[in-house]
């Protein structure tokens, strides 16, 4: 059975090249040997960005994986840079308080996703993301260090 991978991350902190070089293998990783062919990508950020394209790049060597955006709001598919297979917008993303919106998308990815690759999960939001799907028991893939 085929699994999948979703994104959490606040502002790149390190060098982008860095984490670069270590979203790569693990992607591939992911991959090759954990059966993920679904990636759910989205636009909110540097590291949401990164990711995608990343993603895309991999598109080209694994051309089974699937890029799937999930969107908080509907001008995110206007902000979308980089290709994609699909798209979902999560149930009741934009309805009532606009800080909701990002909240149930990132709920809807932890309940969708096996895996979560995090980049500063030690801090701000993405923390708080990371632990929610550690306890849901997905696997979560720190890119960062502590400082």
């Amino acid at each position: 059975m085929s699994k999948t991978c979703g994104f959490f991350g606040n502002a790149i902190l390190w060098n982008e090249e860095e984490i670069e070089g270590k979203l790569r293998p693990i992607l591939i990783d992911l991959i090759e040997n954990k059966n993920v062919e679904t990636f759910y990508v989205g636009v909110k950020g540097q590291f949401d960005t990164l990711a995608h394209k990343m993603v895309v790049e991999l598109h080209a060597l694994y051309p089974h994986i699937q890029i799937m955006l999930v969107i908080a709001y509907n001008k995110d598919l206007e902000r979308c840079i980089y290709p994609y297979d699909d798209f979902y917008f999560p149930p009741y993303s934009e309805c009532g308080y606009k800080g909701w919106s990002l909240v149930r998308r990132n709920e809807w990815v932890i309940e969708a996703s096996d895996y979560i690759v995090a980049c500063n999960q030690y801090q701000g939001k993405a923390y708080g993301f990371c632990q929610k799907a550690k306890h849901k028991g997905r696997v979560v893939l720190e890119l960062g260090k502590l400082s």
